[in-house]
């Protein structure tokens, strides 16, 4: 039987778990790493678990996509939240105390602006919540953290600056995983990620497919695939049900044109 609780990386106070909240969830297991959340998922330990998947400011997280592409699980709903990037320091400390720095690497890039103005020492983490917990458990006056305000509170530490963040409109978009798409009703968007076969002109003979079945195509992404040489794999979103006849006819003859296609999720 399926754990009814949900999974996600990190600790309390992550943007993770405020994005599990403002899904109304309420009962939440924190796990170390983000392979852990995709296999635990992948074996039906549990229903469903977060990611984040993409940042406005700093791009696609790309443990997530490779997980995704190397892992039997989908993403069946997804969402933004606004990122609020706080310098958060041990109890009592002060701006003027502190020399470095630690956060998760996308914290630290999406605040580099600022970062680099004040010439602190950077240090990598796991995650924003995982670093405030450290700092509170050690009470380095000289050390702060790039977190939310969910984790200065949980962990007791100072509000040293507050949106200190490269721009203001700043979003992460997450997602809600599972290893099954059986539980979907209904959906508007399909995600997809294509390898195609080496030949010419197969990207246009790809997208001829879409035009013939009359789709709208909302995303088209390529990266290198990894540990190869330039390979690229493309990420297609197109509207459409993936309970609808015509689009499980589209996606027959879409296989066609590649070596390899795999649906990532809905949405």
């Amino acid at each position: 039987m399926k754990n009814e609780r949900i999974l996600i990386q990190g600790v309390e106070g992550s943007y993770s778990h405020i994005f599990a909240k403002s899904l109304g969830y309420s009962k939440i297991d924190f796990v170390p790493t983000f392979d852990e959340v995709v296999e635990r998922i992948e074996k039906g330990e549990y229903e469903y678990g977060i990611l984040p998947i993409e940042n406005t400011t700093a791009g696609e997280v790309r443990e997530t996509y490779d997980l995704l592409d190397s892992h039997n699980v989908y993403h069946v709903a997804m969402g933004d939240i606004k990122i609020s990037h706080c310098l958060l320091g041990a109890k009592n400390s002060k701006l003027s105390d502190i020399t470095k720095v630690s956060s998760h690497p996308q914290a630290l890039m999406q605040c580099d602006k600022f970062l680099k103005k004040q010439g602190y020492s950077i240090y990598n983490e796991f995650n924003t919540a995982i670093a405030s917990k450290k700092l509170a458990e050690e009470g380095d006056k000289t050390h702060a953290v790039i977190a939310s305000h969910l984790a200065g509170e949980i962990y007791g530490l100072n509000m040293l600056c507050e949106n200190i963040q490269n721009v203001d409109n700043n979003f992460t978009k997450f997602v809600l995983l599972s290893n099954s798409l059986e539980n979907v009703d209904k959906n508007k968007i399909i995600s997809i990620a294509l390898e195609l076969k080496d030949k010419p002109n197969v990207l246009g003979e790809l997208l001829n497919i879409f035009t013939e079945y009359n789709i709208n195509l909302t995303r088209i992404q390529s990266r290198n695939i990894p540990n190869t040489c330039f390979k690229i794999r493309f990420y297609i979103d197109f509207e459409g049900s993936i309970k609808d006849k015509k689009i499980n006819e589209m996606l027959t003859k879409i296989a066609t044109k590649c070596l390899k296609v795999k649906i990532r999720g809905v949405y």
